[in-house]
């Protein structure tokens, strides 16, 4: 490089020249590379951000109409993203008003499977899992509710008191027990505190185990 700056103009001309022969294939493909990738990273943004509008409008659409019809064209549409989560739950929770449990289950489980996390807490599983342990409930499913909770590692105190409801039916009380107190010292809510304390107070008796 130095001798390059030290070498006349038409020295330098010539070294370029040359360089260029060399090289100029791997030029070309490396500035083709750069103006693949600028134009792909842009078309994947516009592309996103098309597609965040989309179903944003859909959502909004479906939300107005209050329909299933609007709901099943997002599912259709759209079927990975949250938007489409957020009708599942709202699906699920028309489906067991009308009787439909199974229907509403097989929503439910879909929203856990879309968002299941190892790592990190996600509002979204975190609320099909709590409805979907109270259709367990519901129905008197006492084991699929402490299968759904049985590899949780973070539960709340909602979690915790629908986990305790069924190991105290299942007359698992000294389990019940302990799931009651990690809800209370959970709750910050006094109402469901105080019923909390209920719980506990009326465990018939605890296990030997």
């Amino acid at each position: 490089m130095a001798n390059f700056f030290s070498a006349s103009q038409e020295e330098q001309q010539e070294i370029l020249l040359s360089f260029w022969q060399r090289f100029k294939y791997l030029i070309i493909l490396a500035l083709l590379a750069v103006v693949a990738w600028i134009v792909g990273r842009d078309y994947f943004i516009a592309s996103s951000q098309e597609k965040d509008l989309e179903t944003a409008s859909l959502y909004q659409a479906y939300l107005e109409a209050d329909d299933q019809e609007s709901g099943l064209k997002l599912l259709n549409s759209y079927e990975d993203t949250a938007y489409a989560d957020f009708v599942r739950l709202n699906e699920a929770k028309r489906s067991f008003q009308s009787g439909e449990s199974n229907k509403a289950i097989e929503l439910l489980q879909a929203v856990i499977e879309n968002n299941t996390s190892l790592n990190e807490f996600n509002p979204l599983e975190a609320a099909a899992r709590t409805r979907l342990a109270k259709i367990y409930l519901e129905n008197e499913d006492y084991t699929s509710v402490l299968s759904l909770y049985q590899n949780s590692n973070e539960l709340t105190s909602t979690m915790l008191e629908q986990r305790a409801d069924a190991e105290n039916a299942l007359g698992q009380f000294s389990n019940a027990r302990a799931s009651y107190m990690l809800a209370l010292q959970n709750s910050t809510n006094q109402a469901s505190r105080a019923l909390i304390n209920m719980k506990i107070s009326d465990l018939e008796g605890e296990d030997l185990e």
